[in-house]
Formats: structure tokens, sequence, C-alpha cells
């Protein structure tokens, strides 16, 4: 039951090597947390409702990585405490210079 919660609110999509968030948070839920612990890793994710550059100032006061909603990440890489701000807004983050943004990610 517990796992459906979260699947269901979070969004999360957990495989035997990535991950990845498709959120519906409450409308009236300003963020959320998730703690997720996996082979001796403890990943830290914060879904924040909130502009682009206010997510981005939360990520970077964090010490975090911003991960997009859809956006596959292979948690079996990652080194343990590591920390991701899921921004929810229906403003684009800017894309980094030299990459292409892709609303299309296949788990």
């Amino acid at each position: 039951m517990h796992r459906a919660a979260v699947e269901s609110v979070f969004g999360l999509q957990l495989s035997s090597r990535e991950l990845y968030f498709t959120p519906c948070l409450p409308s009236h839920w300003p963020q959320a947390e998730l703690t997720l612990r996996r082979e001796g890793r403890s990943l830290r994710f914060i879904l924040k409702r909130a502009t682009a550059h206010e997510a981005l100032a939360a990520t970077a006061a964090m010490g975090a990585q911003q991960l997009r909603p859809g956006q596959a990440l292979r948690w079996t890489e990652l080194p343990d405490r590591s920390r991701f701000v899921i921004p929810l807004s229906d403003l684009p983050a800017p894309a980094p210079i030299g990459t292409h943004a892709s609303a299309s990610v296949q788990p």
C-alpha cells in the first residue's frame, strides 16, 4: 500500500538501474521529500513547486543536482547521499549551453 501511494503521488518509476519521476502532487502541496534507500545508497529527492529561477537557487543552496520530471536517472551509478531537486512549474528551466532539451524520455 505504501509503495502504491509513493508511486502514485511522486510518480516514481524504479527499475533495476534507472528511475524517474512523473509527479502528481496535490496542488496545495508546496513541496514533498522522498528518501530512497537502495543497495547501500541513500538518495534524497525534493519535489518543489517553484519558478525555474527559484528551483535553481534551491538546488544550489542544498548542494544538489536538478532533475526534471520524466528525466531518467541511472541510480546505480550515483554515490551515497546524492541529492536532487525536482522543480514542478509550468516554466521550463533553461537548458545548459550546448545541450538540447527533450520532452520525451524512454524509461
